[in-house]
């Protein structure tokens, strides 16, 4: 078996020839443009007034939305923090009350008469608490649609069509309908010191994943219907991975990825098996490539961000890495795109 490395600056043609078994077939990665976002005289007419696809970006210094043609449509200072999906945007400070939000052709969407830190996630609108022990949901016009709160720090969140999963500090995992309705909590259990580190609820499945405990440390995948869950799939993990994790159902939610200590687990949904593969450093984000098989990992490590290009969910055919302070991944149709600092390119992927 073997496999070439791609290592360099992604900003640049680069050409990838990668042969891992089961595959036997070469690939060619190359940048159509990139946009260099110092330059704001690039910042054309809000797609919103010509119904252009857009996609959301968020960098350390910048954020914004451009087209998949490279037309940067809205572009943002950053002052202190900014969270952003297809629909909105907030710029907020570390002590936010009054919570602005814009939607994504630059007019005020709504404010929120609270006080706390915004996230937005599939065109909903979070607010976590300055005590960090309960999160609300808002709606577009900024009425509150509900409230959980608990007695421990929050340590995982993620929401979905399905509903919202909620970890907390004392090992205790929440799991809430869409409409904000408890449908049952429980504690994973099964290591000496009880903590979620990492959740998930699938899109179009009734599954949710965790990642749980130290010593003894495990990942767990349940299945749920209205207030009843069983666990179909958990392993025990050899160390402790301690920081947030990352765990993230795939689009079609057939297969769920997560952080473990030295690398990617990678869960099939269906045939309940588990696959592992070593990356460096923290997993920031997993994007699909859409009309293809390849899926896309960012990770970092220090100050390099790292690519990790994925067939069939499981197979690693290459990687390239890069220096930068931030960095994003997204998926378009038959191409990708990079977020490197105050640039952003598109890059095609073809197979020869």
């Amino acid at each position: 078996m073997r496999r070439f490395v791609i290592f360099g600056a992604v900003f640049i043609l680069v050409y990838v020839i990668i042969a891992a078994l089961p595959l036997n077939s070469e690939f060619s990665i190359d940048t159509e443009y990139t946009i260099n976002l110092d330059d704001t005289q690039n910042v054309a007419e809000a797609a919103a007034e010509t119904g252009e696809e857009i996609y959301p970006f968020r960098l350390k210094n910048y954020c914004g939305y451009f087209t998949p043609d490279g037309k940067l449509v809205s572009l943002q200072a950053v002052p202190y923090k900014a969270t952003i999906c297809d629909s909105f945007y907030s710029l907020y400070s570390a002590d936010a009350e009054n919570i602005s939000i814009t939607n994504s052709s630059g007019k005020e969407q709504t404010v929120l008469r609270t006080a706390g830190f915004p996230f937005l996630q599939n065109n909903r609108i979070f607010v976590f608490a300055p005590g960090g022990n309960s999160v609300a949901e808002y709606t577009s016009t900024g009425a509150k649609r509900w409230v959980y709160e608990g007695y421990n720090p929050i340590t995982a969140f993620n929401s979905s069509q399905k509903g919202a999963v909620i970890g907390f500090a004392d090992g205790e995992l929440v799991c809430l309908a869409p409409n904000g309705d408890q449908r049952f909590s429980f504690n994973p259990g099964g290591s000496n010191y009880e903590v979620i580190f990492g959740a998930d609820i699938a899109k179009k499945a009734n599954l949710f994943a965790c990642l749980s405990g130290i010593d003894q440390q495990r990942f767990l995948l349940c299945s749920f219907e209205n207030s009843q869950h069983k666990v179909i799939f958990h392993e025990f993990l050899e160390k402790n991975y301690k920081n947030q994790a990352f765990v993230h159902f795939s689009d079609d939610s057939n297969t769920v990825y997560f952080q473990y200590a030295g690398g990617l687990g990678v869960v099939d949904c269906q045939n309940l098996q588990s696959e592992h593969i070593a990356v460096k450093g923290d997993i920031m984000q997993i994007a699909e490539i859409k009309n293809s098989d390849i899926t896309l990992v960012l990770t970092k490590l220090n100050s390099n961000f790292y690519v990790y290009l994925l067939e069939n969910t499981k197979n690693l055919i290459g990687d390239f890495s890069f220096p930068a302070e931030s960095a994003f991944i997204l998926g378009g149709d038959s191409c990708f795109f990079v977020g490197h600092d105050d640039k952003i390119s598109k890059m095609s992927i073809t197979r020869k």
